[in-house]
């Protein structure tokens, strides 16, 4: 059983898979951050805030609080002291003992007055103002008693001013103190209240601290597990992109290798064989061209999953790139790998659905066989490609078997890639020129080039050849550049020994035509050359005017205008329509060989031509019937009236120097004559 089987990722994936990470994750991942940064900011804030506000407190309660008990006990001890001095001044006879005690006495006394002064100035509650009032109404009864006391006994020690001070002064100091201590009391209670508060709000504060910590913490794991599972999701993708097809969700040449020598050994171990095929569509660059690369890509996505339908869910199906795809059949004979091919065929030739279009399609298929055609992946797949390579040189829609003959030419093929590559340096290219007989006057109108290799050591090769070689390394374009100024020369030089009518047809390619320099290339050919503008026709094939159309018809105007014709070559074998045709600015069209070919036999081929013809007298094109190989062909034709015609039967392509003798023939004379 294959590694596919039990591999989760190998089911159907979707057309087009989306890129790694999606947007709305990766914002809503940046709106987790920003909110977890805005939360660590607010809990930093209300912390700070919270702690600002206990610290507050606890100032108040310090420099405020603590200050007013402190002024409070330092008014009570200097009015206990001065009671306790006045007693002593009462009981004292050395008059030096009651001189230090009078001091002490005044000294206290200025204690007290500064200590309530500075209490009058701190913030005090409404009973605190209350009772420093009555302690001042006290004070001021008590004040004048001891004062007069405390003078009768510095003066003089007597019983009397002892009685005085038992029964009056101390009294009256009796009631301050207790009023004192009411105000002391009160302070306390005052203070008390305040660190309850400043506790109350630190307490507050290192709630909300947890709370928001808390809530901040758990935020920060949510987010860091989503940013570990998005992470491991968006690596686990692009894994999945680094193997798989972006486009079809179909393994890529990497993982299909993997998946390939993983069968093989497995092959090995069970004595069983391998089948790999090597898949490519047919004429794709028709599809891409003519309808753009959105229905060409959709065009793969159906071909993707048709064959993942046809195989079985152990097979190994992986799109190698571009049109071409790979699939990987464990097999205990090779009638079985060729059953899955002939599906594969069938499938693929049914019609699609794209665009609004119904489009056909076909496919040239490749097989080599483990342990037949190869013992490695590497060898296995480079076989079944080049036999692929065999099937679509052989006709297309087919499959062919790996044959080790095939390797001789597939490096043929290569060597010609190389030799290609210097035959331009080496000015091994020339045009050979196919006249174009007009019916109506029996005399060659103009001629056809058509480019020919003459390569070194195998001749003269026809543009079957090489030609697709040549525009798939992107020579066609230089190529082409310089074989339009050989042509126009060549015309030049007809016109000048006496040909002044003829002219000369070249035929541009897609990557010609679509070359930014085209219009400037054909005005410098011409002015090089002396070659009268309307002299050079322009061969188009339809399927270059589809791929985009307004950009084609402005360099045809651009063409237009330097006075040279268009011709359309193959119509009525492309994808262009009669809309199409009606927005072109075109001068002449040629009618394919395959139309031509049993017009003799085939009423509805000569129908065809006979209303391309009136189509083109309305629109008053010019015609040029290709490929009229006998005399059939060419009379029936001549009845339909159509005015210019190509092909073998008049002349092949010859070199430039065996024009001239058919140019002074009469043709239609001669066809009389014979």
């Amino acid at each position: 059983m294959s590694i596919l089987a039990l591999d989760p990722h190998n089911a159907p994936a979707p057309p087009v898979r989306q890129s790694t990470l999606p947007a709305a994750w990766r914002r809503v991942l940046l709106a987790g951050f920003i909110a977890q940064l805005l939360l660590i900011l607010f809990v930093t804030a209300i912390g700070l805030q919270q702690l600002r506000m206990a610290a507050d407190n606890l100032s108040t309660v310090v420099d405020v609080h603590m200050r007013k008990l402190g002024l409070t006990k330092t008014m009570m001890i200097a009015a206990r002291e001065r009671t306790l001095f006045m007693f002593r001044l009462s009981t004292t006879h050395d008059p030096f003992d009651r001189d230090d005690l009078f001091m002490q006495f005044n000294m206290r006394g200025a204690e007290f007055a500064d200590a309530r002064a500075a209490l009058l100035n701190m913030p005090l509650s409404t009973r605190e103002r209350e009772l420093i009032a009555l302690q001042a109404q006290l004070t001021g009864i008590a004040m004048p008693i001891q004062n007069q006391v405390v003078e009768a006994l510095r003066s003089d020690f007597n019983r009397k001013a002892e009685e005085q001070v038992l029964t009056g002064a101390i009294a009256a100091q009796n009631h301050v103190l207790a009023v004192l201590s009411q105000l002391d009391a009160e302070t306390q209670k005052l203070a008390l209240a305040a660190s309850r508060k400043a506790h109350q709000a630190h307490e507050v504060a290192r709630f909300w601290m947890y709370i928001l910590s808390g809530i901040a913490l758990l935020l920060g794991i949510f987010v860091a597990a989503a940013v570990m599972y998005y992470t491991n999701r968006a690596s686990r993708e692009r894994h999945h992109l680094a193997t798989h097809d972006a486009l079809t969700g179909l393994p890529n040449r990497m993982l299909f290798m993997d998946r390939l020598e993983q069968s093989l050994v497995r092959a090995q171990r069970r004595n069983t064989l391998v089948g790999v095929m090597f898949i490519d569509l047919d004429r794709f660059k028709r599809v891409n061209d003519t309808l753009g690369h959105a229905s060409g890509d959709a065009l793969i996505c159906e071909v993707a999953q048709r064959l993942r339908a046809t195989t079985r869910a152990e097979d190994v199906v992986a799109r190698l790139g571009g049109d071409e795809f790979g699939v990987v059949i464990d097999a205990a004979r090779i009638s079985h790998v060729l059953q899955v091919v002939e599906k594969i065929l069938g499938v693929v030739s049914e019609p699609y659905r794209i665009a609004e279009r119904e489009l056909f399609s076909s496919c040239s298929i490749g097989v080599s066989v483990y342990p037949n055609d190869g013992s490695d992946g590497t060898s296995l797949l480079k076989h079944a490609d080049t036999a692929a390579f065999t099937a679509k040189n052989g006709g297309r829609n087919r499959f062919q078997l790996y044959d080790a003959a095939m390797n001789t030419m597939a490096e043929e093929r290569l060597q010609l890639e190389t030799e290609l590559h210097y035959a331009l340096e080496r000015d091994e290219f020339l045009f050979h020129y196919q006249p174009k007989l007009n019916l109506e006057t029996g005399r060659i109108q103009g001629v056809e080039a058509l480019i020919r290799w003459n390569h070194p050591g195998k001749g003269l090769l026809s543009p079957a050849v090489f030609l697709e070689l040549l525009e798939e390394s992107g020579g066609i374009v230089k190529v082409g550049r310089t074989l339009l100024r050989s042509a126009c020369f060549q015309t030049a030089s007809w016109h000048a020994a006496g040909y002044v009518d003829l002219d000369v047809a070249v035929n541009l390619s897609g990557k010609e035509f679509w070359h930014d320099k085209l219009v400037a290339d054909v005005r410098e050919a011409l002015q090089q050359s002396g070659l009268p503008p309307h002299s050079l026709h322009l061969e188009l094939t339809e399927g270059i005017f589809m791929q985009n159309v307004e950009a084609a018809v402005s360099i045809i105007l651009a063409l237009k205008a330097l006075g040279v014709a268009v011709a359309i070559d193959d119509f009525g074998t492309g994808y262009s329509s009669l809309a199409h045709l009606k927005r072109f600015p075109l001068d002449i069209l040629k009618i394919d060989r395959y139309f031509v070919k049993d017009i003799p036999h085939a009423p509805v081929n000569e129908a065809l031509i006979s209303s391309i013809l009136a189509l083109c007298r309305g629109l008053k094109l010019g015609t040029v019937a290709e490929g009229v190989e006998n005399r059939e062909q060419l009379e029936v034709l001549r009845t339909l009236g159509c005015q210019v015609v190509q092909g073998y039967f008049i002349s092949r392509p010859v070199p430039a120097g065996e024009i001239a003798a058919l140019l002074d023939r009469d043709w239609l004379k001669e066809f009389d004559q014979a």
